[in-house]
């Protein structure tokens, strides 16, 4: 088991190819050139992506058109979700005791905000977004953390992310979940090429110990909340369901409080922000709940679901968020 492992970011454990076209296709707009489809995108997209905007757009500055993709990349509509099976193997690694790092090509800010959002950010000892050309910063990654090449593997689904691994002399892994097609990204030659990531987790018969989790069901929740104004004007009361990860594990307790998560607390503390102030939105909040359990208390990760009932002919509605 390599100890060591880079990820690419886009196409690899999340799906960003629609936001990212569509912000290329604006840039093409933007000089009177015509779009691409989704095929022809994945056929001509190259890396480092200066390479593929200097094919199409000979003549334009470069810092012009970064500004051009980072205003259609803002304006999009399009979700960015993980990919099947990321998630998971990132566990399976981590229970094993992996080091996990990004480089990714992918605007610093962009990024950091895409991994905040859907929870990926804990995962990581650090992270190199930004990056034009792999290879000139891989090796510097791998000095600062001690990364011996034979105890450390790049995960890309591009082949500038084989070739950065070639450069560098670690191992490679292709995944045909992103934006090179198996022909051409097999053309970069891979240690490894693998459909997803579920067949390289398989492949490396990793599991996962499922974490201790403190959990609190059926909490009722007072509070103001709904969209017409109406609606916020009498008290309500939402049922949540939260489940905390502790920072601490149970067998490092000692049958003691102290270190652990004091759900009665918890309950206490969700109940007051609950009323500190109406909102429209259930997703607000949620993401208030959540934002407190994870600041006040020693939990790593917490997952809160709300239930309102307010639709009829239902039993409830609601959301669910973890972070």
């Amino acid at each position: 088991m390599k100890k060591h492992w880079i990820f690419d970011w886009s196409g690899t454990l999340v799906d960003d190819m629609g936001i990212v076209l569509d912000a290329t296709n604006y840039v093409l707009k933007k000089y009177g050139k015509p779009t691409m489809d989704r095929e022809t995108f994945r056929k001509e997209f190259t890396l480092p992506y200066d390479l593929f905007y200097k094919r199409y757009l000979p003549d334009a500055p470069m810092e012009e058109v970064e500004n051009h993709f980072r205003k259609g990349f803002a304006d999009s509509r399009i979700k960015v979700p993980v990919l099947p099976y990321a998630q998971e193997f990132l566990d399976a690694l981590k229970a094993n005791g992996c080091k996990l790092y990004i480089l990714s090509s992918m605007d610093e800010q962009g990024f950091e905000a895409q991994a905040k959002i859907l929870g990926l950010d804990r995962y990581f000892e650090e992270t190199y977004a930004g990056v034009l050309d792999k290879r000139e910063v891989i090796g510097e990654m791998m000095d600062k953390h001690g990364m011996g090449r034979g105890n450390t593997v790049f995960v890309g689904d591009m082949t500038h992310d084989v070739e950065t691994a070639h450069h560098a002399g670690v191992m490679s892994i292709g995944v045909l979940t992103g934006y090179n097609h198996a022909e051409l990204l097999g053309s970069s030659e891979p240690d490894i090429m693998v459909k997803d990531l579920s067949v390289l987790q398989g492949m490396l018969k990793l599991s996962v110990q499922k974490p201790d989790t403190v959990k609190i069901r059926g909490l009722e929740l007072p509070t103001l909340i709904g969209v017409p104004d109406e609606e916020r004007a009498d008290q309500q009361v939402l049922k949540v369901h939260v489940d905390m990860i502790p920072e601490v594990n149970f067998g490092a307790l000692a049958d003691e409080i102290a270190g652990g998560v004091d759900y009665y607390q918890v309950a206490l503390r969700l109940k007051t922000v609950a009323l500190e102030r109406p909102r429209k939105l259930i997703e607000t909040l949620a993401e208030d709940l959540a934002n407190v359990v994870l600041t006040e208390f020693s939990v790593a990760n917490v997952r809160v679901e709300i239930e309102k009932y307010i639709l009829p002919d239902t039993q409830h509605v609601g959301v669910e968020i973890e972070r």
